[in-house]
């Protein structure tokens, strides 16, 4: 799907699950998550996922290392799902295991994302709570810029310390 020089970004397979579940069940992964989740809500996700790139031609798709064929994240885009001013946004995200962190594919993975996703939209948007700064980090890395006026509280975390979430744009030129 998509090809960068270390990465292939490509559709979840059925082999891909028990990473997925793992992944999805580390509590360094999950921790800017609102939860942990159960294998069963792990399926449920795939399947979203699968809809998106069925009904939208992109998804949060699995993150393929090409030196051993080992699934380490996903990245990749997405339609909001949350209340959104601009209908013509899209969301881009990651998530990494564990074991992955701190060596540039993040990085990797989301550039060629990012370029992708404006040939697709007039702006990219990525969210993420203030809290983590890996995450805002790499947003900047990216090249996107701060938008406080697009930040909001999460209608899903009300309350939570998960509740409010900054936002980060890349416009295309």
């Amino acid at each position: 799907m998509i090809e960068t020089e270390r990465l292939v970004l490509r559709r979840w397979e059925p082999r891909d699950r028990p990473i997925f579940h793992a992944m999805n069940a580390d509590p360094l992964v999950m921790r800017w998550f609102p939860k942990l989740m159960s294998a069963e809500e792990c399926d449920a996700k795939l399947e979203r996922m699968a809809g998106y790139e069925r009904d939208h031609g992109f998804t949060f798709w699995a993150v393929e290392r090409k030196s051993d064929h080992e699934v380490i994240g996903n990245c990749g885009l997405k339609p909001l799902t949350v209340p959104w001013p601009e209908p013509s946004d899209i969301e881009i995200g990651w998530a990494f295991r564990t074991p992955f962190h701190g060596r540039g594919y993040a990085r990797e993975a989301a550039e060629a994302v990012l370029a992708h996703g404006l040939t697709l939209a007039p702006r990219v948007i990525a969210m993420t709570v203030p809290a983590n700064r890996e995450s805002w980090g790499l947003m900047i890395r990216l090249g996107m810029e701060r938008t406080p006026h697009l930040d909001f509280n999460h209608p899903d975390l009300p309350g939570s310390p998960l509740e409010r979430h900054i936002v980060y744009v890349k416009e295309a030129n």
